[in-house]
């Protein structure tokens, strides 16, 4: 009865600790969203939570795959193709620039931390 009960507490254990760490990766990724400027303040300060800032990396990386998945799945012609082509350059740019803003206000941190 105790080693099932053991196991029961790790494996619950884990269950806490994933979602504390994507309760704490989602609350990082909306304050960049929303106030990117206080959140990156904070991250410099914990630097634990420096891959959060590379997000859009990851989420324009999925895009790319789903874009190439679905271009293979799927064949589209006329309005639709123009429609999709401009969502998906929409969101790259969009992606693009959030990217460079986040990667802009961390070295400016940083560059202001090592001047103290």
């Amino acid at each position: 009865m105790l080693k099932g009960h053991t196991e029961l507490v790790e494996r619950m254990k884990k269950n806490v600790f994933f979602i504390f760490v994507a309760y704490i990766w989602t609350k990082t990724l909306l304050g960049l969203t929303f106030h990117p400027f206080s959140t990156i303040r904070e991250v410099t300060r914990r630097p634990v939570l420096l891959p959060v800032i590379f997000s859009p990396l990851i989420g324009l990386f999925t895009l790319f795959v789903l874009g190439r998945i679905a271009a293979l799945l799927i064949t589209v012609y006329g309005l639709s193709r123009e429609l999709i082509a401009l969502t998906l350059s929409t969101a790259l740019i969009g992606i693009v620039l959030w990217q460079l803003l986040l990667i802009y206000l961390l070295a400016s941190f940083i560059v202001a931390f090592w001047r103290r």
